[in-house]
C-alpha cells in the first residue's frame, strides 16, 4: 500500500495562471474566432441552387442554418459541461465521498460558467429557434401531420417557458450550493456540509427530470419526426465523459505545473478510472439506441441514423460517425486499460484532450445533420467553434481559479481522508 504521509502539502497555495498559458490560449481563441469568419465568409459566399431549395424549405439561409447549428452545439456543450461539474460535486455529496476533495476546487470552479452558458443556450435556443427547429413554422406544420400531433408539446410558448424553468432551477440549485461550500470552508461549520448533503440529493431528483426534458428539447427536437427513448441518456453520457475529461485535464496540468499539493498518484487513478468507465458507458448506450433502433428497422426511427451513416444521403458526415465511435471508445478503452497507465499525468492530459475534441463531434453529430442536412459539414467554422469554445472556457476556469482563496479547501470534514486517499494498483 502507498504512504503519502510525508509529502508536503502547501494548503496556503494560490493559482496565478502562467503568461504562456494565457498567451496560447488567447492564440487558439482568436484563432478560433478567425476560423469561424472565415468558414462563415466562405459559407456565405457559395449559394448553389440546391442551397436555394433548401432555404425555401427550411426558411433559412444554408450559411444561417450551419451557423446556427455550430452555435447550438456549442452552447450545449459548454452548459453541459458547466452543469454536470454540479453533478459530480452532488454526487460525491450524496454518496458521503472523501477521495475527491483536494481537488474538489476545480469542479467548482468550472460551475461558475453555469450562468454564462445558460445566457448563451436561451440566446440560441429562443432567438434561433425559427432555424433550428422546424415545428416552429405554422406552415410547416399545418402540412405535416405528425408535427401537429406533437403540437401541443412542441411549440414555442411551452418551450420557452420550460427552458426558463430548467434553466432556473439549475441556477437556484447552483447559487445554493456555491454559498454553503463559501460558508463551510470559511468557518468548517458540520451544519454547511450537511445542507450541502440534502441540496444534492434534491438536485439530483431535479436533475434527471430537467436533464431528459432539456435533451428532448434542446437537441432532439431538431429533428422533430425522430424520437428516442434513451436518448437523454445518451445525451447524459457523451457530456458526462466530456465533463470527466476537463476535470482530469485541469487537474494534470495543474498538478504537473506543481499545484494541487495535496493530490496523489491515487486520486489521478482515480481519476483515470472515471475516464476509462464511463467511455465503456457511453459505448454501451451509443450501441443500445443503436442496435435497437437498427434492429426494429422502424422507418420513424432508422432515417436519423440513415441521415448520418449512408453514403448515398449525407456523405460527409459517414466518416465523422465512424471515427467518433473508434476514438470515443477503443481509443480510451486500449489507452487506459493498464491500471499503471492511470497514474500517467501527461498521458492522461493527452487522451482526455482527444476525447474532448471527439465528443464535442459526438453533439456534432446530433445536431448538424438535423438543422443543416447536406448543406452541413465539419470544415474550419466548426474546428473554430471548438477551439474558441474550449478555450474560451480553459480562460474563464483559470480566471476563476486564480479569484479563489486557495487552491486547496481547507475545513471539509473529510479532508484528512482525501489528504490520506492512496491504495496501490494490482
Amino acid at each position: 500500500m502507498a504512504h503519502h504521509e510525508n509529502a508536503v502539502i502547501n494548503w496556503q497555495e494560490r493559482f496565478q495562471m502562467p503568461a504562456s498559458w494565457r498567451r496560447w490560449l488567447l492564440i487558439l481563441l482568436g484563432v478560433g474566432v478567425a476560423f469561424i469568419l472565415i468558414g462563415l465568409l466562405t459559407q456565405m459566399g457559395g449559394h448553389s441552387h440546391e442551397a436555394e431549395a433548401a432555404e425555401a424549405h427550411h426558411h433559412a439561409a444554408p450559411w444561417l442554418s450551419r451557423l446556427s447549428a455550430n452555435l447550438l452545439i456549442s452552447a450545449m456543450y459548454l452548459l453541459g459541461i458547466s452543469i454536470l461539474a454540479l453533478f459530480f460535486l452532488a454526487v460525491g455529496y450524496a454518496a458521503n465521498a472523501g477521495w475527491y476533495v483536494m481537488l474538489q476546487r476545480i469542479p467548482q470552479t468550472m460551475t461558475t460558467f453555469l450562468p454564462v452558458g445558460m445566457v448563451l443556450l436561451a440566446i440560441v435556443a429562443v432567438g434561433l429557434s425559427g432555424v433550428l427547429y422546424e415545428w416552429t413554422h405554422e406552415d410547416i406544420v399545418a402540412k405535416d401531420e405528425i408535427l401537429q400531433h406533437k403540437s401541443g408539446y412542441l411549440n414555442l410558448p411551452f418551450f420557452v417557458g420550460r427552458l426558463v424553468i430548467i434553466l432556473g432551477a439549475w441556477f437556484l440549485f447552483w447559487r445554493a450550493f456555491r454559498r454553503n461550500w463559501e460558508a463551510l470552508d470559511a468557518t468548517g461549520d458540520i451544519r454547511y456540509f450537511h445542507n450541502l448533503r440534502r441540496l444534492a440529493a434534491g438536485f439530483l431528483v431535479v436533475f434527471a427530470l430537467s436533464w431528459s426534458v432539456a435533451s428532448w428539447d434542446w437537441l432532439m427536437s431538431t429533428s422533430p419526426h425522430w424520437f428516442s427513448t434513451m436518448f437523454a441518456v445518451y445525451n447524459f453520457a457523451n457530456l458526462w465523459i466530456t465533463t470527466l475529461c476537463f476535470i482530469t485535464f485541469a487537474t494534470g496540468v495543474l498538478k504537473l505545473r506543481g499545484y494541487l499539493s495535496g493530490v496523489n498518484d491515487s486520486h489521478i487513478h482515480d481519476l483515470g478510472k472515471f475516464v476509462f468507465a464511463f467511455s465503456v458507458f457511453w459505448t454501451y448506450i451509443f450501441y443500445g439506441q443503436f442496435m435497437l433502433i437498427w434492429y426494429a428497422n422502424i422507418p420513424e426511427e432508422t432515417f436519423w441514423f440513415y441521415e448520418r451513416i449512408r453514403v448515398n444521403a449525407n456523405p460527409q458526415y459517414v466518416p465523422i460517425f465512424y471515427a467518433t465511435l473508434v476514438l470515443n471508445f477503443l481509443f480510451p478503452l486500449i489507452g487506459l486499460m493498464s491500471a499503471s497507465i492511470k497514474r500517467s499525468i501527461g498521458w492522461l492530459i493527452f487522451v482526455t484532450a482527444v476525447l474532448m475534441f471527439t465528443h464535442w463531434l459526438d453533439t456534432f453529430m446530433v445536431v448538424m445533420p438535423s438543422v443543416a442536412g447536406k448543406n452541413g459539414g465539419f470544415g474550419v467554422m466548426e474546428l473554430g467553434f471548438f477551439l474558441s469554445g474550449v478555450s474560451g472556457f480553459l480562460l474563464w476556469v483559470g480566471r476563476q481559479l486564480e479569484k479563489a482563496p486557495y487552491l486547496l479547501p481547507q475545513r471539509h470534514p473529510y479532508l484528512e481522508e482525501s489528504v490520506h486517499h492512496s491504495y496501490e494498483p494490482m
